[in-house]
């Protein structure tokens, strides 16, 4: 009898466990733990249950049927939780550029079922703010009644990215694209009274970073947005450039046929807010997200028209500054090239 009752309670205590580990998980994080999160409850949960069959005579079975709960636990939170909609932007930026926030307030999520009928599952949401690099902002939960469904569509109600550019931290970049442009015009045997003529590493960086300060202006940029992006605010104070771009997006219709038979359960998304080296936006990626050890699936940019407009990738240099460092190093290799015949000539230098 004794027998049976361990097996029984042993039987219990696994979808128990696991439901219990999965309701935490959902309220607490409000997605599926990470696999060294889940190693680690493993792990946990072992020493829990050996301690407690030390001290209270917890039987194996019982103890097993523990940890087996644990295990199984994000699995059961697929089947039984809900599904969660989160923004994230990790950073890949410029080390001359820093975006210290982005705020964004997004539109209803609709699903279309069978019927055609429209269906907010998520209403639209306050402003949520999101700290490149730093959280993940939980958008809500889905509720999707029991269906089948053949689309959605959302939208960015608003969105604002706060960009600083350091103008010496720029500066040194784009020396380091002059040194490129210009050093192979240098000839190895110029002499060093022609060498003294060439600006030095100092001044060029001080001059690029004045051009910059001229350069990087609402003119030089707003070309290159598209029209649904435009710039807020621009502050320049010779040191730091300080931006908000906005914008407002009307994503296309979102590719998700699926049949939701139970109205609970499923993965959870992740838009992944895109921005390229210099802080614009340029793409929205969602990411399915799925418990530990289950396979990727990949969706594509809901906003592919944007890696079309050839947005760049940098700031360029300024023109003006380019021409005057090329007229003088231009101007130093003729006197190099000058000293070097006469040298050879034996003719008196000039």
């Amino acid at each position: 009898m004794k027998k049976s009752l361990n097996l029984l309670g042993g039987l219990l205590l696994v979808p128990v466990t696991a439901y219990v580990a999965a309701m935490a998980a959902e309220s607490k994080l409000g997605t599926f733990v990470d696999f060294q999160t889940l190693a680690m409850a493993v792990g946990v949960t072992v020493v829990v249950v050996a301690i407690l069959h030390f001290i209270i005579k917890l039987p194996k079975f019982w103890a097993g049927a523990m940890v087996i709960g644990i295990l199984i636990s994000p699995y059961v939170q697929f089947l039984v939780g809900k599904v969660n909609i989160f923004l994230t932007d990790p950073p890949n930026l410029r080390p001359s550029v820093s975006v210290p926030e982005i705020r964004v307030a997004m539109g209803d999520l609709i699903f279309v079922n069978d019927q055609n009928q429209e269906i907010t599952v998520l209403p639209a949401s306050g402003v949520k703010t999101l700290y490149p690099g730093e959280n993940i902002v939980n958008l809500g939960q889905l509720n999707i009644p029991a269906g089948t469904y053949k689309s959605g569509k959302m939208s960015i109600k608003n969105m604002e990215v706060d960009m600083k550019v350091d103008l010496a931290k720029e500066a040194e970049l784009a020396y380091s694209q002059f040194e490129k442009m210009f050093k192979p015009l240098i000839p190895a045997d110029m002499p060093a009274a022609a060498l003294a003529q060439l600006p030095n590493e100092t001044d060029i960086k001080a001059r690029i970073k004045a051009g910059m300060k001229d350069y990087i202006n609402r003119q030089a940029i707003e070309p290159y947005l598209p029209s649904f992006i435009k710039i807020k605010s621009l502050a320049n104070d010779g040191q730091i450039i300080r931006m908000t771009l906005a914008t407002q997006i009307d994503l296309p219709p979102l590719p998700i046929a699926f049949p939701y038979p139970t109205g609970t359960g499923g993965p959870d998304i992740v838009l992944d807010i895109t921005l390229n080296e210099i802080g614009l936006p340029v793409g929205i990626i969602p990411i399915i997200k799925l418990p530990p050890g289950a396979p990727q699936i990949n969706i594509p940019d809901l906003t592919p028209k944007l890696g079309d407009l050839k947005i760049p990738n940098d700031f360029g240099l300024p023109q003006n500054v380019l021409d005057q460092i090329k007229a003088e190093v231009t101007a130093a290799v003729t006197k190099g090239e000058t000293l070097r015949q006469q040298l050879e000539n034996k003719q008196p230098l000039n």
